[in-house]
């Protein structure tokens, strides 16, 4: 005899969508903050446009004796510009140079959000609704 779902029992649902939330101690808006705060410092005492933030404190692990380079944080640039153009690859495929793909990118988004707004500004206007490889959609990390 095959079950079908009306000869099934019904199913109890023993957690609520709010059990899977993380209650986290800190508000979002403070990390963004902290965030800021610490970039910027990093951005401001080493510069170079090359490094990301996790690379600059790597730098500044230095003065610390016993820690350990973390050789992630220390690539060169060949292997960060292999992983834009792969990226990049991906977003826009077909010919042209990462310059061009690049163009690409800000074009669909000037067509996206119009405005004189800066990069930073319409990306927020937009919002992020894609999936996520961890599975976790962006618009849930709040």
């Amino acid at each position: 005899m095959s079950s079908t779902a009306e000869s099934e029992p019904p199913r109890r649902r023993p957690f609520d969508d709010d059990d899977y939330r993380i209650a986290y101690a800190e508000s979002f808006s403070a990390i963004k903050a902290e965030l800021r705060e610490v970039s910027d410092l990093l951005l401001n005492w080493l510069p170079d446009p090359s490094l990301g933030p996790d690379e600059r404190l790597e730098r500044l692990a230095r003065v610390v004796p016993q820690s350990l380079l973390v050789s992630k944080n220390r690539l060169n640039a060949r292997t960060k510009l292999l992983a834009l153009r792969q990226r990049l690859d991906e977003l826009v495929p077909g010919d042209g140079s990462s310059v061009d793909k690049l163009h690409e990118l800000r074009r669909r988004l000037d067509v996206l959000v119009p405005g004189n707004d800066r990069v930073i500004e319409k990306l927020e206007t937009l919002g992020d609704f894609r999936g996520a490889d961890t599975g976790v959609s962006p618009r849930g990390w709040e």
